[in-house]
């Protein structure tokens, strides 16, 4: 009988060992330092403090935030390793950014000849040009897609082809923008658009490696809140509070599960234009990578 217990016992912690955990990274950047970078208070940091409580009824039992001054390049990319080493296969991943960002001169040329331009998010260290830090900023605190990709890969290995990884960005890399539209949208919300098509040219030669194309593991999907010839606008909620747009409308989608499937569906199915929550002039988009 005791025996038949022990046993008992060992398969019931091998299960629990082997159940997968939902993970959430979170950052959220509204207090910019404008006076030391140039970047414009936005509401990021309302961001965070929105999805959290839904992720963490959706059964999000790791969830790391990094708000404001707290989310410095260094941070963002320590926690980004510390999420790839804790993760486990099967393991269901959010990550989130709500804040500026910036396209960057590309100096390795990995877009090709057309672009021109990488994308960045902006972390609360980064200045918005080379004038900021006097005259020392080089874009060194710009968190560029090519170096954004690898951290993703590394989670995205980890978890395995049963696992997932939903990234979120909040922000613009906006290129080539009409200032036609302006009488489309309440002239309030142009106080706090997120990003800027002013694009970040550094005096020198970034030395950034070019990433190489996602590994095997986990589906990944990106979904970013507007295309890259748009602006990305806040949303005033009936709360009166300011919110990115695609952060509500995902915290709309988490008020019923935390499915991925069914989140990418409805990014396919433009589901989000009956919500009223983005512009009609702003158009999120959607990447999946098997």
């Amino acid at each position: 009988m005791v025996k038949h217990l022990v046993i008992a016992a060992l398969l019931l912690a091998c299960a629990i060992s082997g159940t997968a955990t939902n993970r959430a990274l979170l950052i959220g950047i509204g207090n910019y330092d404008q006076q030391k970078t140039g970047w414009s208070k936005i509401h990021g940091d309302n961001d965070v403090d929105l999805l959290k409580p839904q992720l963490s009824k959706r059964g999000f039992a790791d969830i790391v935030t990094l708000i404001n001054d707290q989310a410095t390049k260094a941070n963002i990319v320590d926690e980004l390793t510390a999420l790839a080493e804790r993760s486990e296969p099967g393991d269901f991943v959010y990550f989130h950014f709500s804040g500026h960002g910036q396209p960057i001169r590309d100096d390795n040329q990995d877009e090709g000849l057309m672009k021109k331009f990488d994308e960045s998010i902006i972390p609360y260290d980064a200045c918005r040009d080379s004038r900021k830090m006097d005259g020392k900023y080089v874009g060194q605190n710009h968190l560029i897609d090519d170096e954004l990709c690898p951290l993703l890969d590394a989670i995205k290995t980890k978890l395995g082809p049963e696992g997932e990884l939903f990234v979120a960005v909040d922000a613009c890399f906006s290129r080539g923008i009409e200032r036609g539209e302006e009488i489309e949208v309440d002239p309030e919300l142009y106080r706090y658009v997120r990003g800027t098509n002013y694009a970040f040219t550094p005096p020198g030669r970034i030395t950034v490696a070019s990433p190489k194309t996602f590994s095997e593991g986990a589906k990944l999907t990106v979904v970013t809140a507007c295309r890259d010839d748009e602006r990305n606008f806040e949303y005033k909620a009936p709360s009166g509070k300011m919110y990115g747009s695609l952060t509500y409308y995902i915290y709309v989608l988490l008020k019923s599960d935390a499915d991925f499937d069914r989140w990418r569906q409805c990014f396919r199915d433009k589901a989000y234009c009956s919500r009223g929550i983005f512009q009609g002039i702003q158009h999120p988009s959607i990447e999946i990578f098997l």
